[in-house]
């Protein structure tokens, strides 16, 4: 029998070996998440405007065209994570007076899903990183783990933002053909009925804990309705588009610190990277209208 073992403990061993060595490979490729963290950990306490949000933001807010701006926000990146990484940062930076979080119609719907969770473990430092937990280590993703080496070996960047934290790459020479192909879009980001609430309930938990945490440091919070093209606006349930729009107004009503802008009808065709997102030069355009709206409103209170 211990010989049994032995043979079976060899034959593990260099499988362990080859594992970790990978797993150690694919957690020092640079990537946006690391790098916007070391950004943070760098000048928290010199930035002024901090972006959170989805891929809405990372697209959207061109982080020059505003005040000593960082934009924080990532892919899918859901209210619980916008809350942790506001909560961990919120006690360094001195100098913060707005935060800009847009929302979108599955916002509200919107929860961490494992293939990002272990971003903010590993590379964030958001979660605590428990041994053998799938959110812990790239390589119970293996797929994705492969895909990203793969590209890293043939010199693609991964980084994929700009020293601001916008979002490279997607310009509108780079728009895809399909772009104004709403409906994969709105069936993705469709969600009605009684099994979405129990999300919706927590998110607007999350967003009352964001907002309770910038008046505590007298700090306006702009709940944003970016720009989508009208053909997605139509698409979507309109209970779903009525819930996002009562929540934000709730929220103004609530907390004298959070600020509702609406945009959901701004922009041209040329201005977006796909239905619901802008391209490069649309977020340099949308960024400068809104930094005029936020100084209009600063001026008026």
């Amino acid at each position: 029998m211990q010989t049994f073992l032995k043979k079976i403990l060899l034959y593990l061993l260099p499988i362990a070996i080859l594992a970790i060595g990978i797993e150690i490979y694919a957690e020092h490729i640079p990537n946006s998440y690391t790098y916007k963290r070391q950004y943070m950990e760098q000048h928290a306490d010199e930035i002024q405007t901090l972006v959170l949000g989805s891929s809405y933001a990372y697209d959207g807010i061109d982080a020059s065209v505003l005040p000593a701006a960082f934009n924080l926000a990532n892919s899918s990146q859901c209210f619980e994570d916008d809350y942790r990484l506001l909560a961990k940062y919120l006690p360094q930076m001195d100098s913060l007076k707005t935060v800009i979080l847009p929302m979108s119609y599955s916002s509200l719907q919107m929860v961490s899903s494992s293939n990002r969770r272990v971003y903010y473990t590993i590379y964030m430092e958001l979660y605590p990183r428990w041994p053998l937990s799938k959110y812990s280590f790239e390589c119970f993703n293996l797929e994705l783990m492969l895909k990203k080496i793969a590209k890293h070996l043939l010199n693609e960047d991964i980084v994929r933002c700009d020293s601001l934290g916008q979002r490279l790459g997607h310009t509108l020479a780079a728009r895809p053909r399909d772009w104004q192909n709403t409906q994969a879009l709105v069936k993705n980001d469709r969600f009605v009925g009684a099994s979405a609430m129990p999300y919706v309930e927590e998110n607007i938990q999350w967003l009352q804990q964001m907002a309770a945490l910038c008046e505590g440091r007298d700090v306006n919070l702009y709940l944003l309705a970016m720009p989508i093209l009208a053909e997605y606006r139509e698409a979507m349930p309109k209970e779903q588009i009525t819930l996002m729009e009562r929540v934000m107004q709730d929220m103004a009503e609530k907390y004298h610190n959070v600020h509702v802008l609406d945009y959901q009808s701004w922009g041209k065709d040329d201005d977006f990277y796909n239905a619901t997102h802008l391209n490069t030069a649309g977020a340099e355009l949308f960024t400068t209208m809104l930094m005029g709206a936020i100084q209009t409103n600063v001026s008026n209170h």
